[in-house]
């Protein structure tokens, strides 16, 4: 298998309570986007994102992140909410539904967050990753 690159898949909670599943190369980008109703969803142009959910990074090919966005996507929200409860669990999810097993880390979606509001939006724009550093988890 040919790893393309590294890839988010990310949850989003939205102001009527509902969950946005995507994938994307830069969350960064993409959050920003959606936050701001630029180049986004038409979803989340109608019901605006409050925060990230959850969210993880997946180290495969475009395929594989596209199958596993709509893997997310065919949850219904009891499971997405034990997603965000439990992001760990995605990765058996997956193995158990799609035969596949993952490089597939849960990030801390509330850092991400944090970060996010602080972002030289500049340097984003040109292509970095704010997020590349950031520790995979939390201490619990």
């Amino acid at each position: 298998m040919r790893v393309d690159r590294c890839f988010w898949l990310y949850l989003l909670e939205c102001e009527n309570g509902s969950f946005y599943t995507g994938y994307t190369k830069n969350l960064a980008i993409r959050y920003y986007q959606h936050k701001n109703g630029k180049q986004s969803a038409r979803y989340t142009r109608s019901f605006k994102p409050i925060k990230i959910a959850q969210c993880w990074r997946l180290f495969d090919t475009i395929g594989t992140a596209l199958k596993v966005e709509r893997f997310i996507k065919n949850q219904d929200r009891k499971i997405k909410l034990l997603l965000v409860e439990n992001p760990e669990d995605l990765k058996s999810r997956v193995l158990k539904n799609m035969e596949k097993e993952l490089i597939l880390f849960p990030f801390d979606a509330l850092q991400v967050e944090k970060e996010s509001e602080k972002m030289d939006w500049r340097k984003i724009k040109s292509g970095f990753d704010p997020f590349a550093d950031i520790p995979m988890f939390p201490k619990r």
